[in-house]
């Protein structure tokens, strides 16, 4: 059983100086009485003792106050000291006609505040004994009225402290539960908002991947390092609407080979892909809806990937732990899935769609493809002599709000005009290519990365001057945001300086776009 209430978690105020300033009124009043009362000289000897002791109580007190030593023993032994202390004031000072047995409501009041329950209990039932104790002399039955007034108002008294305070701390601990709850729920949206800004910024790159094998190796990348997941699978689907896994991972390994599903005994796949809504499942033990990568797995989850009403897979996530996946893991799995269906498809329509020929037919540069043979076999040959290399990255600032103002008739013609821009500042050796949309890329072969600074600050410049009149009503003004990567600086391989050069070009946007930025 406590002896004292927990002073450490609560919001309840301190009331160590207010007490120590109590004992000080307390000590003044009885040096007054004693030096300037009508005691007899014989009886003052015993006070010396009291006014004695109580300053030395008093400056243990203090010690205990200003953190010398444990306060709760400061406490306890001003209880104790009281309880036999004011029964002496009492004695010596006419018992019935006393009036310092009113200190014992003091002390009531402090057990009461720091002693648990039964302890203050047991402290009151002394403070009345003594009381009783003190005036036994000169009790009788004319002044038992008055006795017992005193005794039940200090009853009453305690009684209603001890209500109070057990109220104010009950209340004082559902107002923590609450801000500890509160504070959780704070924190997990922190760490959520924080974990989804990781998200978009990771998935963000599934959009320049143009090849499904890249977009799957990028998902598996998202969902084991950012999403740290410990079982997980890319399954797709067909055009037959036969099922196969696409990657997966478990027990420490990952596996890219295609692996065919008999979806009659994965019924949850099914279940999702009609439905084309998340599905979490607590418990998956001895369920025969689903056969789980790892043996071991107890719970999972399971999100379409959708794009445009269409179903091209599954992403799956496994846990040994029951009831593992809550709906934050929903919300972040959903994000990757959205994200992976939109670069699926993306990376399939690129294939289709993809030209034989090497030029753009709009803007009359290379395209994507060419621009990869070229990029491979400019960085072999700058591997092989030690020559450096540089790419360039431009992206048309706000060019979506522009096609969505004038239309994208427009827009391409802006597209036109700005790639014969770019021509015009770039050497007759360096291959000008579209890589997709509104953004262009430039291989400059032999150029070091200050040399490709100043092209691109050229190439923005131009750009800035140039008015573009598409018709004799319409007169435009565009600016670019121009990204830099070069080798050996930022990388050997050519998917690091495209990745790099994305990054600078993701940089100058978000610093306030028509820059040119360099990493």
């Amino acid at each position: 059983m406590k002896l004292f209430l927990d002073r450490n978690k609560t919001l309840l105020p301190r009331v160590d100086k207010i007490f120590l300033l109590t004992r000080i009124l307390v000590f003044s009043s009885i040096s007054w009485f004693v030096f300037f009362g009508s005691l007899p000289l014989t009886d003052r000897t015993i006070f010396y003792y009291i006014l004695g002791t109580y300053g030395v109580h008093i400056i243990l007190f203090f010690l205990a106050v200003n953190e010398k030593f444990d306060i709760k023993l400061a406490y306890l032994s001003a209880i104790v000291y009281d309880i036999i202390l004011i029964p002496l004031l009492i004695i010596y000072t006419g018992q019935m006609d006393s009036s310092f047995y009113l200190l014992f409501y003091m002390t009531v009041s402090v057990s009461a505040y720091v002693l648990s329950f039964w302890f203050s209990f047991f402290v009151t039932l002394l403070i009345t004994l003594g009381y009783l104790g003190a005036i036994a002399a000169s009790f009788s039955m004319g002044n038992l009225f008055d006795v017992s007034m005193r005794v039940g108002l200090i009853w009453v008294y305690y009684f209603t402290i001890m209500y109070a305070s057990d109220y104010m701390r009950r209340s004082e601990r559902r107002l923590l539960k609450l801000f500890n709850t509160l504070n959780m729920r704070t924190s997990e949206l922190e760490k959520s908002q924080a974990h989804l800004e990781l998200i978009y910024e990771n998935t963000r790159i599934l959009a320049s991947i143009l090849e499904t094998d890249g977009v799957v190796q990028e998902v598996m990348r998202i969902m084991g390092n950012i999403l740290q997941y410990k079982a997980y699978a890319v399954i797709l689907k067909d055009k037959q609407n036969n099922y196969y896994y696409r990657a997966s991972h478990f027990n420490g390994q990952s596996n890219f080979n295609l692996k065919a599903i008999d979806v009659d005994e994965l019924e949850l796949i099914r279940k999702v892909t009609e439905m084309k809504e998340p599905i979490t499942v607590k418990n998956i033990f001895k369920r025969y809806d689903y056969i789980p990568l790892n043996k071991k797995s107890r719970s999972v989850i399971i999100v379409p990937m959708i794009t445009h009403g269409h179903i091209n897979g599954v992403l799956t996530a496994e846990s040994e732990k029951i009831d593992r996946f809550k709906e934050r893991d929903i919300q972040m799995l959903s994000v990757v899935a959205r994200s992976a269906a939109l670069a699926l498809e993306n990376a399939e329509l690129h294939k289709k769609t993809e030209e034989l020929t090497i030029i753009d037919e709009l803007t009359e540069t290379y395209n994507y493809r060419y621009f990869i043979h070229k990029l491979q076999e400019e960085k072999r040959r700058a591997m092989r002599y030690k020559l450096p290399l540089s790419l360039i990255m431009v992206d048309i600032d706000w060019f979506k709000k522009l096609n969505d103002t004038y239309g994208h008739e427009i827009g391409n013609f802006v597209l036109k005009k700005l790639s014969g821009i770019i021509k015009q500042c770039i050497r007759d050796v360096d291959i000008f290519a579209r890589y997709g949309g509104e953004e262009f890329v430039i291989i400059l072969p032999q150029t070091p990365q200050k040399e490709a600074t100043i092209i691109g600050e050229r190439i923005r410049e131009q750009v800035e001057k140039k008015v573009f009149e598409p018709d004799k009503k319409t007169k435009l003004k565009i600016t670019v945001s121009v990204g830099v990567s070069s080798f050996p600086e930022n990388g050997k391989s050519q998917e690091e300086l495209v990745s790099v050069a994305d990054q600078a070009l993701y940089r100058a946007k978000g610093e306030g776009r028509n820059l040119v930025c360099v990493i």
